[in-house]
C-alpha cells in the first residue's frame, strides 16, 4: 500500500513510456472489476534487484526482503549481481472486496470494498529458491503454473492455486484466505501473466 501522494508522482514518472492508455471512472466499475489504465511494452527496460536509483526497484527489492523472506539474500545482492530483474507491466483501477460488515440478519453481512489504484511488475529471478515456504507475514507460499493460477482466478476456488490451500481454508485464518481469493491483487498479477501470455512469454514460467 503507498500513500497517494507518492502513488501519484509514480504514476506521471513511468506514465509516458505506456503504449496504451485509457481513462477510467470509478462510477462505471463494479465490485471486483479491474480495469487497466495503463500498458506498458514487454521490450521496456529491466531494471535490477536491487538498483537504488529506481523506485520499482527500491519496491521490489522492498517486498522481497520484508514480505517474501528474501532479507538475507538481498543484503548480498548487488547491481553486478542482482537477484533478478523488474519492470512494469500495467496500472489497473477498481474496487477491491475488504471485508464483511455486520447487519441485522447475520446471514446476509453486507461487502464493503475500497478504490485501489494498481501497480502491477513483473519480478523475473536468477533463483527462485530464495524465497522460502514459510515467512513471517506468509504462513504458506508456494509456486504455481500460471494457467493454473488463471483458473483460480476466474473461478475463485483457492485450491486451484495450490491443493494445500484447501487445509487453510479449514483453519481460523479461512476468513483472510477468502479475501486475498477475492482482491485486486490477484487480479491484477493474472493480468500481467495474460499479457505475457500474448507474446508468448510463460513457457516455464511460474507465478
Amino acid at each position: 500500500m503507498l500513500p497517494l501522494s507518492f502513488a501519484r508522482c509514480y504514476f506521471e514518472s513511468v506514465v509516458g513510456s505506456a503504449v496504451k492508455m485509457a481513462p477510467v471512472h470509478f462510477t462505471e466499475l463494479r465490485a471486483d472489476d479491474l480495469r487497466t489504465m495503463a500498458r506498458f511494452p514487454d521490450s521496456a527496460q529491466r531494471t535490477p534487484v536491487p538498483d537504488p536509483s529506481s523506485e520499482l526497484s527500491y519496491l521490489v527489492g522492498d517486498l522481497v526482503a520484508r514480505k517474501l523472506g528474501g532479507g538475507r539474500a538481498m543484503e548480498s545482492a548487488s547491481r553486478e549481481r542482482p537477484l533478478g530483474t523488474c519492470r512494469f507491466s500495467m496500472i489497473g483501477a477498481g474496487f477491491s472486496y475488504v471485508a464483511d460488515r455486520p447487519t441485522s440478519d447475520p446471514e446476509s453481512p453486507e461487502p464493503l470494498y475500497e478504490p485501489l489504484l494498481m501497480f502491477g511488475a513483473v519480478l523475473e529471478l536468477e533463483d527462485y529458491t530464495l524465497i522460502p515456504e514459510h515467512t513471517d507475514s506468509y504462513k504458506d507460499l508456494c509456486w504455481t503454473a500460471p494457467a493454473d493460477y488463471a483458473e483460480g482466478v476466474r473461478t475463485k476456488r483457492i485450491e486451484s492455486f495450490n491443493p494445500k490451500f484447501l487445509d487453510l481454508a479449514d483453519e481460523a485464518d479461512s476468513d483472510r484466505v477468502t479475501v486475498c481469493a477475492r482482491g485486486l491483487c490477484l487480479q491484477t498479477t493474472n493480468k500481467v501473466i495474460a499479457d505475457l501470455a500474448a507474446i508468448g512469454d510463460t513457457e516455464g514460467a511460474a507465478v
